[in-house]
């Protein structure tokens, strides 16, 4: 199927605004396992093409840095977005752990393809993406490894929590975790011993075989000290790059010289991910 999006809105307002097609947002209050979920959910234009791709928008930890710019944007050239926050995070409910970001992932991603909500919200179900940073990357490859339907998946400085479970650098993991102290959650050892019960399900390298044919977007940061490339991406990504000639799917990393929160190259990296959304929607 043909993309229905307009990059040519990535950054651009439109000239008059209709009063009878006007772009929107509402409160996401959704139950994955028994807790709600609290975020928003953003519609484009009614005068965008129908039906629409739909991205979920997944915060890293601890859900400070929400990447509006993105979620905007995507919005803009004709994308409904779902921008969720985790349990235990910013007002959703229950506890915070590693494994329910990930589960509240693939739960939303189902609530997304249901047809309650493609039909409310002009959704295309093939056409579904799930979006992360940092932690939030490791719930979209987690979740995405498990959906045989989803359409793509873009990881943007992917944080695997299973890299530093060694002794020697067990430090730097927990330190982050110190940062939690915000969240619903059962405190740091809970948050450690959920990655250390669930390394192999969750370790990155360990998710190939299950994402090796799907369309992915890694985006890396070169002065990366939170998730440094040959630490938490090169280990997943050689892989599917040694894989490129077996599969038909749109594979891509991309380098910025940028820290973790890839400040300094936003507007490069919201072009790059429509771009290709659009790729993908069009293959």
């Amino acid at each position: 199927m043909k993309s229905n999006l307009e990059l040519n809105n990535l950054f651009t307002d439109p000239q008059t605004i209709s009063p009878t097609a006007l772009p929107d947002y509402t409160t996401l209050d959704f139950i994955s396992n028994g807790s709600h979920i609290y975020g928003e959910i953003m519609w484009p234009s009614d005068k965008h093409p129908k039906p629409h791709p739909c991205v979920i928008m997944l915060h890293g930890f601890p859900g400070t840095a929400r990447n509006d710019d993105i979620s905007h944007a995507l919005c803009r050239i004709g994308c409904v977005v779902l921008v969720p926050h985790n349990r235990g995070a910013w007002g959703s409910q229950g506890k915070y752990l590693i494994t329910n970001c990930i589960e509240d992932a693939q739960n939303l991603a189902e609530y997304a393809h249901s047809q309650e909500f493609t039909e409310k919200y002009n959704v295309d179900p093939n056409q579904i993406f799930l979006l992360g940073h940092s932690m939030g990357a490791n719930s979209a490859l987690n979740a995405g490894r498990k959906i045989s339907w989803i359409k793509g998946l873009i990881l943007l400085t992917p944080y695997d929590p299973t890299r530093y479970l060694n002794r020697s650098k067990e430090s730097y993991f927990r330190s982050l975790l110190e940062e939690g102290k915000i969240l619903q959650s059962d405190g740091i050892d809970a948050i450690y011993e959920d990655v250390v019960i669930n390394k192999e399900e969750i370790s990155h390298p360990k998710a190939y075989n299950q994402v090796k044919n799907k369309n992915i977007l890694v985006v890396a940061a070169k002065y990366d000290s939170v998730s440094p490339i040959n630490e938490m991406v090169l280990p997943l990504w050689e892989q599917l790059a040694a894989n490129a000639k077996n599969t038909s799917a749109i594979q891509k990393m991309l380098e910025f010289p940028t820290e973790h929160g890839l400040l300094g190259r936003r507007i490069s990296v919201i072009t790059e991910i429509a771009n290709f959304i659009e790729q993908v929607c069009n293959s």
